[in-house]
This record gives C-alpha cells, structure tokens and sequence, in this order.
C-alpha cells in the first residue's frame, strides 16, 4: 500500500530507445542513424482553427484546482506544479473536437533542455502518443507547436513532462480545433490508411488485417515501427537488442478481433518465448497468450486465435527470449470495427452500495468465520471495529492506538482470524509499532464476543524495516493448508527502487510472501516442511515466493485455493500475479528486475525464472494498487469468480478472471479485465464477508461499500 507516494507519471512506451536503422539480416547489428530532437512538428495548418482548450476541463498531477490557469488565454497566470518533473497536464472535453493544433506556451527559469510527450485520447479509454519532445532546449515565453497531420478526433490532450530544469508548469495551453460532426471527421480520417503507396481500406467484416490502423510502438528502433504494420514481410521492425523487448500497436478506437499473425525476422532459428497482451480500453492490458521455448525460425508466422473474439485497443506483444536480436517482418490483426462502444460486452459490469460510514481512515475489511455475520473494519491509527447491520459499532474490537505507529504506509494493517476461530478465540494482527518495525502478534477476545483484550498480545513474529515505506503488512489463512501467509515489502526508499536488492536476496524475509505455521505447539511459530526453500542453505525458511515490491492486498479464491498477488510498482507498472492452487511454492515474481512484465530501470534484463503479471496497467492517472477479493457470493452469479482490485489514487476498481479456465489451461492464458469502476475517492482496499460477497474500503471518506452486480 502507498498512500503518501510521489507520483512518477510513466507510459506505456517510456523507455530511452536508441535510434538503429534494421538490418537486412536481423542477428546483425545496423548503421546508426541521428534522430532529430527538436520540436519535429511546427507545421502551420492553411486555415487555423479556434483555441478550443477553454471548452474542456484542466486537470494535473500536483496543483490541480490552478490548472484553468494555463487555460484562460492569459499569458500572465500560469499553472505550476510547484514540483520537479515528472509531472503530468491534461485537458479533457465533454465532446468531440477535430484538432489540426497544440501549441504549448513554456514557463521555465532557468532554460535548458527539457522532455516532453504529448498524448491524444478518442474516448476508448486509451491514448495514443502523437509527438515526443526529447532533450528539447526550451525557455520562459517560448512555444512548442505540435500539427495534428491529418486533423485528429479527440476529447482529451494529456502533456507529460519527463525532464525539465525547473518546476514544470505552462503558462497556457492552446488546442486549436472544432466541433466534430460526421462529415468533419470522414474528411480528416477518411474510410482509407495509405500503406506503402496502396490503399488499405477499412473493413467492416470480420477477419480483416486491421493493424495498419493502428499506430506501433516498441521499446527500441522505434523508428521502425510502422514497417511491421506496412503488409510487406520483407520490410520489418527491429529493435536491434537483445530480449526482452516489446512491440506495441494502439487504436484509437476498438476493433472486435479474432486472430493475431506475428511474422518472425529472426537468425539464426532456435527458441523463443513471446507473451501476448491485450487491451480493451479498460486502463488494462492482460495477459492473453504465452509461447514458451517455441522454436521458431526467419518468415515463420505465429497464430493466436483469440476465441471468443474480444474488443479490444491494444495488441502488445513482449519478447522475453530469442537467440537473436528481437524482430517482427509483420504484425497482422485480423478484425473489424467493434459494435460495442464500451469494450467487453461479454464481461459483467458491476456497481457500489453503501454499507456503512464514519470509520476513520479504513484499510482492511474481513470475517471471522464463525457464523456471526460480523464485519470487521481495520482503521490504520490502531482500533478494529466492527460493522453489523449496515453500522459500525462505537466501542473497538480492539484498540491499541498506543502501540502503533501511523500513518503513510504505516498503522494498524490487516487482522486475520484462524481456521475455527468460534472455537479458539484468538486472532492476528499485522502492525507497525512505535520503532517502526512490523509486528505479527495474536491477541485474545474477551468473555464478550465483541471486544478483544489488548494486554493478550503475544508477538509471533517481528520484522526490522529500514524505511517508513514498502511495509506490507496483509496476513490470510491458506484456505487449503491453515498456515500463515505474510505479505512483507521490501522496505525500499520511497523515492529509489530497492537499492538493496532485499526482494531477491534470499537470505532476508523482505520482499516476499512467508509462509508459517502459527497453530501448531512451536513458539513462537513454525516453518513448514514442505515451504519450498525450508531446506536449502542460505534462504530462510519462511520464504514462500519472492521478488515483491509491496504486497499489499493478496488473496485466495475460497473455492479453488488460487492465490491472486496484486504487487505496486515504482514508476511505470501496477500489476497482479497468479499462483495457482497446485503451486509448491518458490516463484520469483521478478522485483526489482522487472516491473510489470518490462524489465525495470534498463532496457534489457534476463527475464529467465520470472514469473510475469497477469494484468498490468500504467502510471498515467494511477498510482498504487490495492486488493483484493475473489467474488464467491450467491446473489450475482455473473461476478462468479472475479477477482476485484482497485488503485489508490484514482478510486478506480477493476475485476479480473479468466475466460474458460480449466485444468489444461496454462496460468497465463485467457485474462480478461473489467471496465473499471470509479469510487471517486481514494479505495484502500477490497475484502469479503463470510458469504463471499465483495467489499471496498474508502480511505478518505471513512465509507464500506459493496460491490454488486449491475
């Protein structure tokens, strides 16, 4: 959990890519070729159009209520960050307009180059990146002109600033357009794309090449990406890298789309792996298919299916492993124009009921499982409570605000009750005490049911933490084997990546899942025999999986005994991973050399023995995300078996399950995210009553919502 975090604005295509002109032979390296850094658009449309920007509705990162500032055609107010870069600015429109302009008007003392992406949404939920400014020399008063070539249809420019001398701010922002209409937007972006000198056109039947359509991207010789969308095989991009890589193609709008060819340019043959991600104008992409150790040669085409066919914005396909220097001669995306304007029809949709209100900065909601239909609510500062019938009752489960340490990541976490806790009555609690460490203790109820007594902790389990952040701090009971599990983070700085290198250092418990035996005869806990490095030199026991930033929010599917691990990223990716139930344990799920399913502070890494997420999304409105619950009530059985999970900061929710699991299906094969959600306050977190029903934790507002179909 991150909630005092500094917001580092990372896309999808944020990488430092060096500019190769591809090879004939894509083993070989290339002639190196200079790229422009300049403002590359300053084209004057013939006939300019009217400074739309007034019409939409300015939004930043830090200092938002000042942005109308840079809107209000005054030179003399601006809109500042008050923050060094990166930063993010965005204008967003109720409607439709053609835009052939953007001039960006700069405030900046001292001059000096700066980095800027401009970014154009259409309403799928998705952005494109028209122009990218890179190490630009830029000064106080000057303008940065951007032509749209041809007009484009947008309601929402998004500026993002990624290096700049000074605070960044603008003192304005102009977007030149007009109204769209239909015969407005059929001139600009016409019923043909021109490939290659031919004419491409727009198809509205199933099964067509759709991708020239779209725009590529990639991680490196990005240059090159239109030439895997150009219908020539012989023509390709290349990264002119070794893997891992990834080659991106974006839509503006969605297409339904039923198959993917990728065309290999690969020498000498030999094995390969390849994951392929979709987006569906959710602010998700997931993972649809993985190749493993495929052998694959030159002009070979791979096929994916895609059954049942999904709309969807975004084909993503990421090279972990190849004996050459990553390439595709031709990406093709067999579909047509989607029907369904708001993305997966197929998938529920689902909404939030108030439950009950007045709590104090909540961050966990749980059962007992003893029948009693009680909730109970963690507030961060140190006192349980609990919710029956839709209140919260005024005296604590347990208070012991004296103990614990608050707030930013720290506080009272997570409570978890053990199997037969009507029986036992004692439970555990995570903490962060007064030093600044985290705490696993068991408390005791008293001969009231609902009242704890807080001189009964005992401390199982203490955890040295060398920063205030990055803490963990969920706890749950295996619903198969009754142990112990741990979410721990690996205390990392708030503003580095983890230095240390604590979340693949096995020989410390941060940056993992533990695993312990807390119900047996040892004291003050056990490590079970079968923890996957229990008996290994150089690990601790406790170790169950690896290779975490922060796990805050993990859960298991009561049913199946699947385990859905939602992990924070650092700048650019928020993910969850997948364990299934028949895991044994000991995965390395890739912090800190990867972040998400891209390799993490550099442009390539060895992606070999790391589990990739199974969903991702960016840093663009977002920025730390929380979990988790997997629907297992009787009163929605549309929402059977989705997992919820939500971002702090934008108070989006999302649900996440596989299309067709069964036992032969592999772990990374069939996600589907749903459309969000939007809380519009920060969500903490998402847990379950004893029913299986689903709930959300509104930080802000002190609200415990359930989540029901729609």
């Amino acid at each position: 959990m991150r909630v005092v975090i500094l917001f580092a604005v990372a896309l999808l295509i944020l990488t430092a890519a060096a500019a190769c002109v591809p090879s004939e032979d894509p083993g070989r390296p290339g002639s190196e070729s200079t790229v422009e850094t300049g403002p590359a658009a300053t084209a004057t449309p013939a006939r300019p159009s009217e400074n739309v920007a007034m019409l939409g509705t300015a939004d930043a990162f830090e200092r938002s209520g000042f942005a109308p500032m840079a809107t209000d055609g005054d030179l003399e107010s601006i809109w500042s960050s008050q923050q060094f870069a990166p930063q993010w600015f965005s204008i967003a429109f109720d409607s439709f307009f053609l835009v052939d302009k953007i001039e960006l008007v700069v405030t900046q003392l001292p001059a000096g180059p700066t980095t800027h992406e401009v970014w154009l949404g259409s309403g799928s939920d998705t952005r494109v990146l028209q122009e990218r400014l890179i190490d630009v020399h830029t000064e106080d008063g000057q303008i940065l002109e951007i032509a749209i070539e041809p007009a484009r249809r947008l309601n929402e420019v998004l500026i993002v600033t990624l290096d700049s001398p000074s605070w960044v701010g603008w003192r304005e922002v102009r977007v030149f357009g007009s109204p769209s209409t239909g015969a407005l937007e059929a001139a600009a972006e016409g019923s043909a794309v021109e490939v290659e000198g031919s004419v491409a056109e727009s198809s509205e039947l199933m099964g067509e090449n759709v991708a020239a359509l779209g725009s590529g991207f990639a991680s490196a010789g990005e240059e090159s990406a239109k030439l895997a969308l150009d219908g020539d095989p012989a023509s390709f991009w290349s990264a002119q890298l070794e893997a891992p890589q990834w080659y991106s193609v974006s839509f503006d709008d969605l297409y339904l789309v039923d198959k993917l060819e990728m065309v290999i340019a690969q020498s000498p043959a030999g094995p390969s792996t390849h994951e392929v991600w979709l987006g569906n104008g959710s602010g998700t992409r997931t993972l649809y298919r993985r190749f493993d150790n495929l052998q694959t040669e030159d002009g070979q085409t791979l096929e994916v299916p895609i059954v049942p066919p999904r709309s969807i914005s975004e084909v993503l396909v990421l090279t972990l492993d190849s004996p050459s220097w990553v390439a595709w001669r031709e990406v093709r995306i067999l579909g047509s124009s989607s029907s369904d304007p708001i993305g997966e029809a197929g998938l529920p949709r689902f909404a939030l009921r108030k439950v009950a209100e007045g709590l104090k900065l909540p961050v966990h909601v749980t059962h007992a499982g003893d029948g009693s239909e009680r909730l109970f609510v963690v507030e961060q500062e140190g006192r349980i409570r609990i919710v029956r019938n839709g209140a919260s009752e005024e005296t604590p489960f347990l208070d012991i605000l004296g103990r614990v340490r608050c707030c930013g990541e720290r506080g009272l976490l997570n409570v978890a009750f053990p199997p037969d806790y009507a029986a036992k009555q004692y439970f555990y609690v995570s903490y962060t005490d007064k030093p600044g460490d985290t705490v696993i203790s068991r408390f005791r109820t008293t001969a009231d049911p609902d009242e704890a007594d807080p001189d009964s902790e005992e401390v199982v389990l203490l955890i040295a933490q060398p920063d205030q952040v990055h803490n963990g701090g969920r706890i749950v009971f295996g619903p198969n084997d009754g142990f112990l599990y741990i979410g721990s983070g690996d205390g990392g700085h708030p503003t580095l990546k983890d230095v240390e290198n604590r979340a693949q250092n096995p020989d410390t418990l941060l940056g993992k899942i533990l695993r312990i035996d807390v119900e047996s005869d040892a004291t003050p806990y056990g490590v079970p025999a079968d923890n996957p490095f229990a008996q290994i030199d150089g690990y601790r026991g406790e170790i169950w999986a690896l290779g975490f930033r922060n796990p805050w929010g993990f859960a298991f599917d009561r049913l199946t005994g699947d385990l859905y691990i939602p992990d924070p990223g650092h700048i650019s990716h928020e993910e969850v991973n997948f364990q299934p139930a028949a895991s044994g344990g000991g995965e390395n799920y890739g912090w800190n050399v990867k972040e998400g399913s891209r390799c993490f502070d550099s442009l390539t890494c060895s992606a070999h023995g790391l589990i990739s997420p199974v969903v991702e999304y960016d840093h663009v409105y977002s920025c730390a995300i929380v979990g988790g619950a997997v629907y297992r009530g009787s009163d929605y059985p549309d929402l059977q078996g989705v997992f919820f999970y939500g971002d702090f900061c934008s108070g989006r929710i999302w649900g996440l399950r596989r299309a067709g699991a069964d036992s032969n299906q592999g772990i990374y094969d069939g996600w589907q995210s749903t459309l969000p959600l939007n809380a519009r306050v920060p969500v903490s977190s998402v847990g379950e009553d004893e029913e299986g029903n689903v709930y959300v934790t509104g930080y802000q507002d002190g609200v415990l919502y359930m989540i029901t179909g729609e």
